[in-house]
């Protein structure tokens, strides 16, 4: 399966803010290929949820990271607000990255363990704006306040901090730049079960807080129901099955789908917004 995602009607005539077509990966390695990504196209409207589920290895991680322009496609373009991000490169490149972030799984090695924490979410005004001084200052401390930990963080070190809070802190520097797009790729999976709940519920009320649109890489269908307008279920790097997270679930159509939903003992209910 190729086609591109189809939103909800709601949607239907939004043009997206982040559209892949094609998307394809092969990793050469002892002189042999492999194809992580085979021909996975996508598309995002502003403010809206894609999810992209599927067990490790069915690549949708290296979907994240294409679409990020970290790693580069074999073949495939992207379009960020109708931006072709397949053709850009050097200083073009480095300019349109402050509207599209990223967060990745582990916050324990995200963070620079000599750096504070004021160092970390000060990062992205350094290398991309003129900020600097009592301004600087003031938006570190404001972005401490979006992800609701204490001004008094800014001078502690990551080994200071819990699991919870390390990913906060990094949350707190992917939305610095007031980013359009946040990539979350598997944004819970290093912390506790108690934790990754309450990460959750965070990303949702900044979502609708800061009208982000998110894509959210994820093994826990149960999370990706909860959070996701749309989801995408990847098997050996394609997609094998594609639509609005609730009839995907209610209603799967491939057996690989119907496995994965078998395998959660019990899902939550969607969050309405």
């Amino acid at each position: 399966m190729s086609s591109p995602v189809t939103m909800p009607s709601p949607d239907a005539g939004r043009p997206p803010l982040l559209e892949a077509t094609g998307l394809t990966k092969v990793f050469l390695s002892g002189g042999k290929s492999f194809k992580a990504v085979d021909d996975v196209s996508l598309r995002i409207p502003q403010g809206g949820v894609l999810g992209i589920v599927g067990e490790s290895g069915s690549g949708k991680s290296t979907v994240a990271r294409l679409v990020m322009r970290l790693i580069e496609p074999t073949a495939g373009r992207i379009l960020l607000d109708g931006e072709d991000l397949s053709a850009m490169s050097g200083e073009p490149l480095r300019l349109v990255r402050r509207h599209m972030q990223i967060v990745f799984q582990n916050p324990h090695s995200a963070l620079n363990p000599r750096h504070t924490i004021r160092d970390a979410i000060a990062e992205p005004f350094l290398v991309q704006t003129q900020l600097r001084g009592i301004e600087l200052e003031r938006r570190v401390d404001g972005l401490l306040d979006i992800v609701s930990l204490p001004k008094a963080f800014k001078y502690r070190y990551p080994h200071e901090l819990s699991g919870g809070q390390k990913q906060r802190i990094c949350i707190a520097r992917a939305v610095a730049l007031e980013p359009r797009l946040l990539v979350l790729d598997e944004p819970t999976s290093a912390l506790d079960v108690s934790v990754q709940a309450q990460i959750i519920t965070f990303l949702q009320e900044l979502r609708e807080r800061l009208n982000l649109t998110y894509l959210f890489i994820s093994h826990n269908l149960a999370v990706v129901r909860y959070l996701c307008d749309h989801v995408i279920v990847m098997n050996r790097g394609r997609m094998v099955e594609e639509g609005p997270t609730d009839a995907v679930f209610a209603n799967p159509s491939e057996d690989y789908t119907r496995k994965l939903i078998a395998s959660i003992p019990r899902l939550p209910q969607r969050a309405q917004t």
